[in-house]
């Protein structure tokens, strides 16, 4: 159940990664074996700047754009912050309110973003979500160069 419980808690913090850089799982394929608890500190979610940077780079996002990703991530990384940061709360009720900060994030994005632009970007977070249910890390490097 604790194996099952880290991959639920691995799978959550994936597709919030998806939702703020889906890039990021060819750039931060560091292992992640026995740190997948809630409290750790080494999880922590990439920097909003660097997450903007890869999608206005993945996107083609013009500036006003990433300007307003760039907040909408940094409004999120807070929001995370201080949900994980909150003791009084059960996992349940963490993973749930993570869920729908991530969702709201995810909404304004894709208002932000063009009809083509909001495909591809669907498209990254599928991808995402398919590496994670594959087995999560199974070899990072060698698939991100082709594209």
């Amino acid at each position: 159940m604790n194996t099952f419980g880290s991959r639920f808690a691995l799978l959550a913090f994936a597709l919030g990664a998806a939702s703020l850089a889906p890039a990021a799982f060819a750039q931060d394929s560091a292992p992640a074996g026995n740190s997948t608890q809630a409290s750790a500190p080494q999880h922590a979610a990439p920097d909003p700047q660097k997450q903007a940077a890869r999608l206005t780079k993945r996107l083609g996002l013009s500036d006003d754009q990433s300007s307003k990703i760039t907040t909408i991530l940094q409004n999120q990384q807070q929001q995370m912050s201080t949900v994980r940061g909150d003791s009084s709360l059960s996992q349940q009720d963490r993973r749930a309110k993570m869920r729908s900060i991530r969702q709201d994030s995810d909404t304004q994005i894709n208002a932000v973003l063009t009809p083509a632009q909001q495909t591809q970007y669907t498209a990254m977070k599928q991808q995402m979500m398919q590496r994670m249910h594959n087995g999560g890390e199974s070899g990072g490097s060698g698939n991100d160069g082709g594209h």
